[in-house]
């Protein structure tokens, strides 16, 4: 049996629970206590024991393997010992439900013993192994655990400066069809952070990237404890849906992202074109009140790949043709309030979730609940538009601008530039991330991200069809779910039949 450890006694603390000590002897396991890991003493080497008969000298070792930092035993992880002088004997056992573990019959001496399980690849500890002397047979206890909380984001987070945020986004990027990830996987993060300077508030979208290791594994330090991030994570041409994400307040998020590959369908219809993302994934659920009742009818979808239904008998729903990755889902019902969860669709799968819906408190003798699609878009649209980056044309704009093409629409954004283009259309441009040059910017449709190589967005989209626009010409101000790698900036279209506009009475 090959083992995954490696002679590091330096890791020693990472693994020995608190309250353990090497070749210590005691009758009854224990969970233990929720306090910082001790610094083990080293292990003392000693001769081989045996009985005056000639036989070895056996203990049974046992003992439970806790997850600091969940404060929870930790299930299903694989326990090695193997023997210093003799690394090809190894024993192993496996946690079970309440953490414990048990080896019969192991012969005393020097060994090194390690943990096998995805938190350990999680947090970067694979490999790690501790020094431990059985020096007496019987019965002997040795817990093993996780680091705490403050102890991982010590050693993780060791090079941030003063008054930095503590929070911590730690997962692993893996692939949705079950291989490897194919080439260097990236996690890319956005949140809003505010301060306040000489009495004047200020509202930041920081972009963080960080790159995760050969195994997939990540660490993002620096973030503010309960912030809400939007993330998205790819490796090549594969990547995830935009995800947010809220940081708890005990400062450490622990969350996998998936990725994987979609391919574009173009729908065209009397209103325009829709573009949605498909694959092989399906994806089931339940619809539920906070008391448990299914929600008949409510509406779900997947912002980012166009994939929408409703919950019928039962509150049960099930989507189908999606893309491989960690999605967002977004869940809606008359008197309730809307509710987003980040799910995983593997490929050539079928995954599993449930989503509670709070109901919405009445404040008023009379509520109108308009939870259509258009409603949950325009939400977004003035949450953006409220936080300042951008350029916004909104449904009154454009009514009264009353412009024949998109490209006349553009020409009101700074850093957008109009030239002519193919069959008497007009190509948009903007200034590439270098400074110099000009490039053709993203389009996003709907939310997804729409071909458009020659910048003539009136090919793609008829401007009566538009009920709202978003301009962003800076790379940097570009909220995270409207990126590309292209070097340009992003046009962002809302469409749809436009609303009748309002008439004052008696005309």
């Amino acid at each position: 049996m090959l083992t995954r450890f490696l002679p590091c006694v330096a890791v020693a603390a990472l693994l020995l629970a608190p309250g353990a000590s090497l070749g210590a002897q005691v009758k009854k396991p224990a969970i233990p206590p929720k306090t910082t890991p001790v610094v083990p003493p080293k292990p003392v080497v000693t001769a081989p024991v045996a009985t005056p008969g000639g036989q070895p000298v056996l203990a049974r070792v046992s003992g439970v393997v806790f997850d600091s930092m969940a404060y929870a035993p930790l299930t299903e992880a694989t326990v090695q010992f193997v023997l210093a002088k003799d690394p090809s004997k190894v024993r192993s056992a496996r946690s079970d439900s309440s953490g414990h573990y048990a080896i019969d019959s192991l012969p005393v001496g020097i060994y090194l013993v390690g943990l096998v399980h995805g938190q350990m690849d999680r947090f970067g500890l694979d490999g790690f192994a501790l020094p431990v002397n059985v020096a007496e047979g019987g019965e002997v206890e040795l817990p093993l655990g996780l680091p705490s909380p403050e102890t991982f984001r010590t050693s993780k987070c060791r090079d941030q400066g003063p008054g930095t945020p503590t929070g911590v986004f730690v997962g692993m990027v893996r692939s949705a069809r079950g291989q490897s990830l194919g080439g260097p996987a990236r996690v890319r993060v956005q949140y809003t952070e505010t301060t306040v300077n000489a009495g004047a508030m200020e509202r930041r979208r920081p972009l963080r990237t960080v790159e995760a290791s050969p195994t997939g594994s990540f660490t993002l330090c620096g973030l503010p404890p309960d912030a809400l991030l939007t993330t998205r994570a790819y490796a090549g041409t594969d990547s995830s849906g935009v995800v947010e994400l809220r940081v708890p307040t005990s400062g450490i998020l622990i969350r996998d992202m998936y990725i994987g590959s979609a391919e574009r369908v173009v729908t065209r219809g009397a209103s325009g074109s829709t573009t949605t993302l498909r694959g092989e994934g399906r994806l089931r659920g339940i619809v539920r009140d906070t008391a448990g009742r299914p929600l008949l009818g409510a509406r779900v979808s997947m912002p980012g790949n166009g994939a929408e239904g409703a919950a019928t008998g039962g509150g049960q729903f099930q989507l189908d043709s999606l893309p491989g990755g960690t999605w967002m889902l977004e869940a809606r019902a008359v008197g309730f309030q809307p509710r987003r969860v980040a799910v995983d669709v593997m490929d050539n799968g079928l995954a599993m979730t449930e989503i509670s819906l709070e109901a919405v408190a009445p404040t008023v003798d009379t509520v109108r609940v308009q939870a259509d699609k258009w409603s949950a878009q325009m939400a977004g649209f003035e949450s953006r538009r409220k936080m300042g980056f951008g350029h916004f044309f909104d449904e009154s704009f454009l009514e009264q601008r009353n412009a024949r093409t998109i490209a006349d629409v553009l020409r009101q954004a700074p850093g957008v530039s109009i030239n002519p283009g193919q069959n008497s259309r007009d190509q948009v441009t903007m200034r590439g991330t270098s400074g110099t040059g000009k490039c053709i910017p993203a389009l996003f449709l709907d939310g997804v991200n729409t071909m458009s190589t020659d910048g003539v967005i009136d090919n793609v989209v008829n401007q009566s069809d538009v009920r709202a626009i978003e301009v962003y010409t800076g790379t940097g101000s570009i909220p995270i779910e409207f990126q590309t790698r292209n070097g340009c900036g992003s046009v962002v279209i809302w469409t749809g039949g436009r609303r009748p506009p309002t008439r004052s009475p008696g005309r």
